[in-house]
């Protein structure tokens, strides 16, 4: 017989959606060996040198890349090609769910449409109508994407990424490049705050 470890960290590996602990039972024999396999596995990738983690949530268990590593290697992923416009739209979003679309067109302008039917599209919000506008929210993609566990951690996410470009200017006396950017984008808002 396969190792049982083994043979669950091949499953959530290959999978792209969250696998249930039932499905992990179907492979693993029984359901304790699915669950003793899955917390061996859990315990194991907590180590600070592995790069990934084991999550749970209701949908199910996902192997996912560790928050700290993300920005180093978001770029690999299939959404490398967000303009600035579509990240400026997820960014309201996700910071601020429940946002109408009204009020992102506010801040954005008419190309908001556009953006909000390019995310929907690719799985990263999702609309709900709300009287003759929208209430865009995160999805799972999204989070799934941003290495979150649950689309709800978004706004935590933003605040620790803000946090650390603050703590990276007063360390170093001046702006990194991604502070620079942010300063572009609400340059382009004639400063308008989000």
């Amino acid at each position: 017989m396969a190792n049982k470890k083994a043979l669950i960290e091949s499953a959530l590996f290959m999978a792209n959606e969250p696998l249930s602990l039932k499905e992990l039972a179907q492979l693993a024999g029984d359901e304790k060996a699915a669950r003793t396999a899955m917390d061996e596995l859990k315990k194991e990738l907590a180590n600070e040198e592995r790069g990934i983690i084991l999550i749970e949530s209701r949908e199910g268990c996902q192997l996912r890349v560790k928050p700290e590593y993300v920005p180093m290697v978001r770029h690999l992923t299939p959404y490398q090609d967000l303009n600035k416009g579509l990240l400026r739209v997820l960014a309201l979003v996700a910071y601020k769910q429940p946002i109408t679309q009204s009020e992102i067109v506010k801040v954005i302008g008419n190309r908001a449409y556009e953006y909000v039917r390019d995310l929907e599209g690719r799985g990263l919000i999702r609309a709900v109508k709300q009287g003759r506008t929208k209430a865009l929210i995160a999805t799972k993609e999204f989070a799934s994407y941003f290495g979150l566990e649950k689309p709800e951690d978004a706004k935590k996410f933003f605040e620790k990424i803000n946090n650390g470009m603050k703590k990276d200017v007063t360390k170093s006396g001046k702006m990194d490049d991604a502070q620079e950017k942010a300063d572009d984008i609400n340059a382009e808002d004639n400063g308008e705050p989000y």
